[in-house]
């Protein structure tokens, strides 16, 4: 009996939803589950974040406005690195652990594909110069790391308390590297 209502549960098509995506310009629509956890996923800043693939006429462009960024954004395109504006800024400097960063990311995405249908768990895989993760110690690919390059212990004076201290270590290791 059970086997009998538990198939006629899994038959049925999966129910559309109701989304509100956006948040300072809302709109909503009614769509399926699966495209409503994307649309969340993206909406949340720290869990993806916007980056630019550029192309050869972008750069054209770029070089009427501002010839020393036009030149980093072609180190980007020559690489195939999709990259924020705040990395592009710093791109010869991260070059090589963007470049780390790209080829564990690849990787990983193919032991992804890999894996059969129904397993959910995440293999194992070297997404060490991945950034930014939970957890991690330094600024490297934060939206802080920009800011303490161009006025060191920005973040530490903001702060206050405990995480001032460790931002100023932070910081500290930042500018040793």
């Amino acid at each position: 009996m059970a086997l009998r209502i538990a198939q006629r549960r899994l038959a049925e098509k999966v129910p559309d939803v109701f989304v509100q995506f956006g948040l300072e310009q809302q709109f909503r629509f009614i769509s399926h589950p699966g495209v409503m956890a994307v649309s969340k996923l993206l909406e949340m800043r720290h869990i993806a974040r916007m980056r630019a693939n550029f192309t050869q006429e972008n750069i054209e462009g770029m070089k009427a406005f501002d010839p020393e960024l036009a030149r980093k954004a072609q180190i980007a395109l020559d690489h195939k690195l999709p990259i924020n504006f705040q990395q592009l800024e710093i791109i010869e400097d991260s070059l090589p652990r963007l470049l780390e960063e790209k080829k564990q990311l690849e990787a990983a995405r193919a032991a992804v594909a890999k894996l059969p249908v129904g397993t959910y768990d995440f293999p194992k895989v070297d997404i060490s110069a991945a950034r930014p993760v939970p957890g991690q110690q330094d600024l490297q690919g934060t939206a802080m790391e920009l800011a303490e390059l161009m006025d060191p212990g920005c973040q530490a004076r903001l702060l206050t308390g405990p995480a001032k201290e460790i931002a100023s270590k932070i910081a500290s290791k930042q500018l040793a590297k």
